[in-house]
């Protein structure tokens, strides 16, 4: 079901990138005059087809992973006189890079929208505050702690997860310090009493103490073993304890008769409502019964468990066989019309600053290829996406049409940034270069594509 469920998300997102993409085509090629004969969503063998009242063939084929405008050109099919004018061959060089950059623009017009639609319609959003810290991690020997708010980062202030995480993603590959800007995180300042997900404006708090820390990043690996740029560093993102999300069958919560949105409190008087609370008391209880306090429709039970136990790394800890259901702390980001288009503007130029950033390091080895994903990574991140709600699929589609932007842009023979350089070799050379250069940078070009592809995909299952 969720393999299922994710197919359709991904099939979604990539119709609608590919879609706009070649309209971008489309429409610049003919407002400037070049006849388009076939506008095509997918490859390969046509699912549905039409040729509209303009002569053009619309097509929808099998294969989504891409998209092609075909123009009229003499260089592929012998065209009628009357209408050599409008033969793409035939057009000025200014007019040819006009087409050849539509699509790319076309993505980036596309995220510029779909940012101004979740910043009007609003966004809750996860305050970056730390769980979880592994003592002997960069972040361990930083002195970063258990609910430490991240106020900044190497200098910058940042509000959500998502800012935080955008500019870890920025070091990736780098040498020296990372500079956090870290405070308390006060519990006091939500409604404690409810355990529900918090919605609050975060301001109030700015009188709190800051500490400055200082990651040493000479040794930072982020690859697929740990692709989270958090955990790499050694630290987890707080979550509230809230409701167990799952019992394992037969596991010790299980036989005791503990229930799925059962709540704990405590275990033998010991405080443990926090995953990280109710771990170190776990640790050191295998084997042993305990008295455990949980919450079940509103009424408080107390149930005696005997804890099971594993063995981690040599040592013996306890196991109650249960599964997180977590709630962040969440604050509410909603803007007017006028301000959510200049932040959907500076958030996409900021989102293709930072995807240069790290094409750069990736082809100067700086990030490790095994960092790249391919489409069953993307289409796993278009269904968990969906999965939480419209406006975090709305970010994940922004997010994407940017990438592919982006890479449409790289000046490789078969994307239109290798087009774009051949106009621009053209430009300079006052002659454009000879078929059999072009067919050959094709080639190459191709058999660049398809390696990555293939590199790529070959990352996505050696995750799964």
């Amino acid at each position: 079901m969720e393999f299922l469920w994710n197919l359709i998300a991904f099939i979604i997102a990539l119709g609608v990138l590919v879609s706009f993409h070649e309209y971008g085509h489309f429409w610049v090629a003919r407002k400037l005059g070049v006849k388009v004969l076939t506008f095509s969503v997918g490859f390969g063998k046509p699912l549905l087809e039409k040729t509209g009242k303009d002569g053009v063939r619309y097509v929808l084929a099998a294969i989504p992973l891409g998209g092609f405008v075909k123009m009229l050109d003499e260089r592929e099919a012998p065209v009628k006189p009357e209408e050599v004018s409008m033969a793409f061959n035939r057009q000025s060089v200014w007019t040819r890079i006009a087409i050849v950059l539509a699509g790319p623009v076309a993505n980036f017009l596309l995220a510029i929208a779909l940012y101004w639609i979740v910043f009007i319609s609003g966004q809750n959003v996860i305050i970056p505050v730390v769980g979880e810290v592994a003592e002997t991690s960069i972040a361990g020997k930083a002195g970063l702690s258990y609910r430490d708010q991240i106020v900044a980062v190497d200098g910058d202030p940042v509000t959500t997860l998502q800012d935080m995480t955008l500019k870890l993603v920025n070091r990736i590959g780098e040498k020296g310090h990372i500079q956090f800007t870290v405070r308390p995180f006060k519990l006091s300042q939500f409604d404690v009493k409810e355990f529900d997900v918090r919605q609050t404006d975060f301001s109030s708090s700015t009188n709190l103490t800051t500490r400055e820390l200082k990651l040493n990043i000479d040794q930072w690996q982020v690859d697929s073993t740990k692709p989270e740029v958090m955990h790499s560093l050694g630290f987890y993102h707080f979550l509230e304890f809230s409701e167990f999300g799952g019992v394992k069958s037969g596991g010790a919560a299980d036989k005791a008769g503990i229930r799925v949105d059962d709540h704990l409190i405590s275990i033998d008087g010991q405080k443990a409502d926090l995953w990280h609370e109710m771990a170190k008391i776990l640790a050191i209880s295998a084997g042993k019964e305990v008295k455990i306090e949980i919450r079940r429709n509103g009424e408080l039970i107390f149930i005696p468990v005997v804890i099971g136990s594993q063995v981690v790394e040599g040592k013996t800890i306890g196991l109650l066989g249960v599964e997180r259901n977590f709630k962040p702390f969440l604050i509410k980001q909603e803007y007017g019309i006028v301000e959510s288009l200049s932040k959907a503007v500076n958030k996409t130029y900021s989102m293709i600053e930072l995807t240069t950033r790290v094409f750069v390091k990736l082809f100067s080895g700086e990030i490790s290829v095994k960092s790249l994903s391919g489409p069953v990574s993307i289409a796993k991140g278009a269904g968990e996406s969906a999965n939480i709600g419209l406006i975090s699929f709305l970010l994940f589609v922004a997010g994407i049409s940017v990438n592919l932007g982006f890479i449409n842009l790289l000046p490789v023979p078969m994307l239109d940034g290798g087009h774009f350089l051949y106009f621009v070799i053209e430009l300079v050379k006052g002659k454009p270069l000879t078929e059999r250069t072009q067919e050959f940078g094709l080639q190459i070009g191709m058999m660049m594509v398809f390696a990555l592809m293939a590199f790529a995909i070959f990352n996505d299952f050696s995750r799964i």
